[in-house]
């Protein structure tokens, strides 16, 4: 979601619209809620990283990536710990190809600590070694029983497709889906999240396709081994609302009560977010601030490529997992959301895409676009 924009509406009194915008904004501009903790600051071009490792480059050259691959795992791994002693609830692993995002929540009155993780999208390469090293998981957004049936059933109509041609045409889904928001990976439980962890952790080894390419960013609300904080681009703007324009050569108007309303009159405030990345608990604390003051705001959204299947709503959470044990850990509900002030997590909305976002007298309605084509 690498882009947010928020109008705030005018009140009647003109005079208080235009400095409760202004305040606003300027809360906006200073705000430090309005960060993330990153590793790695910047990204290294794919370009960059092939003079860097190519056969000319010296010894200085590749002892910095691999300088900047320990600090990475470093990074990684004093995350993933955080986020099982509780320090920290949610955090990302983005890529170029596709987004992790790593949450965790207290059960059991506190005495249990449940993590879940989530890859927005996917390919049979990646699922397939996930069942070679035994992780399972759940694809609550696939719609294809293909990838639902068990792993010698796969190998059975490998072998099939070589005697009959006709077969492939039927598990040519497993390809169609690839890289789509239904390849959406879940992973339930501490036992499956940490073997996940493990083959990211070493996914020069285990993921061809991150070859050639700089380490994964990482995203987190609080800070951890070798992270700088980060903010994203924020732009703010007093604009005239449309049918509130007053004739150029007219510098007031009169009212019936003889009041005097300013050519000011119908200002609106816009805000403007831009990053590679705009996590939730940026977003939540934008609509705290937008909405501090009783202003009504309207919200809307631009969704990152990669991170879509993230971002969809479903109507209910799987019961079954990849693997039959999994079934034994379920999803359990929090008090909050992971620990995100004003946020909610609610797996009961029709499948889709949130579009807008409206805020009017203390309420929030939202806007959904389909996320994926009917049948």
């Amino acid at each position: 979601m690498p882009y947010l924009k928020f109008q705030s509406n005018s009140y009647e009194d003109q005079n208080r619209s235009h400095s409760s915008g202004l305040t606003s904004t300027s809360q906006v501009i200073s705000s430090k809620l309005l960060h993330s903790w990153v590793y790695p600051q910047s990204t290294l071009p794919p370009s960059l990283i092939q003079v860097l490792t190519s056969s000319t480059a010296e010894g200085a050259e590749m002892e910095f990536l691999r300088k900047r691959q320990v600090a990475w795992e470093d990074s990684f791994q004093s995350l993933y710990y955080m986020l099982r002693n509780g320090i920290c609830n949610i955090f990302y692993v983005c890529t170029p190809y596709f987004v992790v995002m790593f949450t965790g929540s207290d059960v059991a009155g506190g005495s249990k600590r449940f993590n879940n993780a989530y890859i927005s999208q996917s390919t049979g390469a990646l699922r397939s070694l996930l069942r070679e090293h035994d992780v399972c998981f759940s694809m609550p957004l696939c719609r294809s029983k293909v990838e639902q049936v068990a792993q010698e059933v796969l190998i059975e109509l490998s072998e099939m497709e070589k005697q009959n041609f006709s077969q492939t045409r039927r598990s040519s889904s497993l390809s169609d889906i690839d890289n789509t928001p239904e390849s959406l990976l879940v992973f339930s439980g501490n036992t499956n999240v940490h073997g996940l962890f493990d083959i990211l952790l070493n996914y020069r080894s285990f993921l061809t396709v991150l070859m050639g390419i700089d380490v994964p960013v990482l995203y987190s609300p609080v800070p951890f081994q070798n992270a700088a904080i980060s903010s994203p681009e924020v732009k703010c703007m007093e604009l005239k609302r449309p049918d509130h324009i007053v004739a150029p050569n007219k510098g007031s108007i009169i009212n019936d009560d003889g009041s005097i309303k300013s050519s000011s009159a119908g200002l609106c405030s816009s805000v403007e977010i831009k990053d590679a990345y705009l996590p939730p608990w940026i977003i939540c604390s934008l609509c705290a601030i937008m909405g501090s003051e009783g202003k009504s705001f309207e919200a809307s959204f631009m969704n990152e490529p990669t991170s879509i299947g993230l971002n969809v709503a479903i109507e209910a959470v799987p019961e079954k997992s990849d693997c039959q044990d999994a079934a034994a850990e379920d999803l359990q509900e929090s008090t909050y959301a992971f620990g995100i002030p004003e946020a909610t997590v609610t797996p009961y909305l029709r499948m889709g895409l949130l579009e807008t976002l409206k805020f009017s007298n203390g309420s929030y309605s939202g806007s959904l676009s389909p996320a994926l084509e009917a049948d």
